[in-house]
């Protein structure tokens, strides 16, 4: 949701606290529907390739692809795939919008994950991967908690907030009886990288996802992911209308991050298959200089190979996004209140799409996202067959 829910936060260093009492998107339906499903589509997905003529030049088999049968990532480095040596390992990052209006789609992914795990784990004999968490908060990770404005959401004395920690003093001083699950009172931790755009995540909405020391992802050796990766994509709806998830991808994989004593250190692996999810019901666009990431499509695609040393067959980006400008598509236009419904995306969209075969996008407002991380799988796999690592 945009802004235009916080008006007074505009001017940043006269901000007042902005007191949320309930879930904002309680209730909120998001314009699901099951019915006016498109050619090109299923029940939980858009495949880019049908509506993108250099995917389809590409051979895209994605839109085709059979999920009933379990789709399976080739993983052998003699893979007997069409190109490439076949990949070993794959880092995930989920991108998960945390405003106001997202409370019903990060409960579908929470719906969808574990069935999703499952596929690998049905398919896969082994596996060597890392799973990680950003949401797409952008103003007060910016205003680094110095002069910058404050969201404080409370429900039964519990509070989560932004920037973190210092929002918690306030919090508890209006009577509350924690903060992100640590009683007033008590000392709150947050470390400098969980205020740091692109940061993996440790916690969730309520507290602490109890992760080992500075990990901000986890893997395949994780005995609980499911549980870990559901409470770490429990970002909350307590973060900035100004979504930024592009600039959020990026930092996340960025070399400041990514380095030595970075806050995700190890996570993004050169011999390793990138895949991107990006979750949000609203476009990504800078607006006036102010809202959304810079740049454009093209050059967000530059900027993610760069981070993959230009190796395209290193790249699957996958996206839930507003599908209201499709034909057929599922989501309602985002009402006045930047709750209910979604906004169409082309940015995004156009993003995705622009990996070919590698790219594959779905409709945010679907009821479930289940197919479409069935056919995710397949597009993964193909990514697998192709995959050449550098060097």
């Amino acid at each position: 949701m945009r802004l235009r829910l916080l008006p007074f936060c505009m001017a940043l260093a006269a901000c007042s606290t902005d007191i949320r009492t309930d879930d904002p998107a309680a209730g909120g339906t998001e314009g699901a529907t099951s019915e006016g499903t498109a050619p090109g589509t299923t029940s939980g997905g858009t495949v880019g390739a049908t509506t993108n003529d250099a995917a389809s030049a590409a051979g895209d088999s994605s839109s085709s692809a059979e999920t009933t049968d379990g789709p399976k990532f080739d993983l052998a480095p003699d893979s007997d795939g069409p190109s490439g040596f076949g990949c070993a390992k794959v880092d995930f990052l989920f991108v998960v919008d945390n405003s106001g209006s997202m409370a019903d789609e990060q409960q579908n992914l929470a719906a969808s994950f574990p069935a999703f795990m499952d596929t690998i784990r049905d398919e896969i004999e082994a596996m060597d991967y890392h799973v990680m968490v950003v949401s797409t908060d952008g103003d007060y990770i910016q205003s680094g908690g110095s002069g910058g404005s404050q969201v404080i959401a409370c429900s039964a004395g519990n509070c989560t907030c932004a920037p973190a920690p210092e929002c918690c003093d306030d919090a508890c001083a209006m009577g509350q009886d924690s903060c992100f699950g640590v009683p007033c009172g008590s000392e709150l931790e947050v470390e400098g990288c969980d205020v740091e755009l692109g940061a993996g995540r440790r916690f969730s909405s309520a507290g602490s996802c109890d992760l080992p020391e500075d990990a901000r992802f986890i893997d395949e050796s994780e005995p609980d992911l499911e549980d870990k990766f559901l409470c770490l994509a429990d970002v909350g709806t307590f973060g900035s209308g100004n979504e930024i998830p592009i600039d959020a991808m990026l930092a996340a994989v960025s070399d400041d991050n990514g380095s030595a004593g970075g806050c995700n250190e190890g996570f993004l692996r050169d011999d390793a298959v990138l895949v991107v999810t990006i979750i949000t019901d609203e476009e990504d666009d800078h607006e006036e200089g102010f809202f959304g990431s810079e740049g454009d499509p093209p050059q967000w695609r530059e900027d993610l190979l760069a981070a993959k040393g230009g190796n395209e067959t290193a790249v699957v980006v996958l996206g839930l996004l507003g599908d209201n400008d499709q034909p057929g598509g599922l989501c309602t236009p985002l009402d006045d209140g930047g709750v209910d419904g979604a906004e169409a995306s082309p940015r995004l969209r156009e993003f995705a799409e622009s990996f070919g075969n590698r790219g594959f996008v779905g409709s945010v407002c679907a009821p479930s996202y289940d197919a479409f991380f069935a056919e995710a799988v397949a597009v993964v796999d193909t990514a697998c067959d192709e995959f050449e690592p550098e060097g």
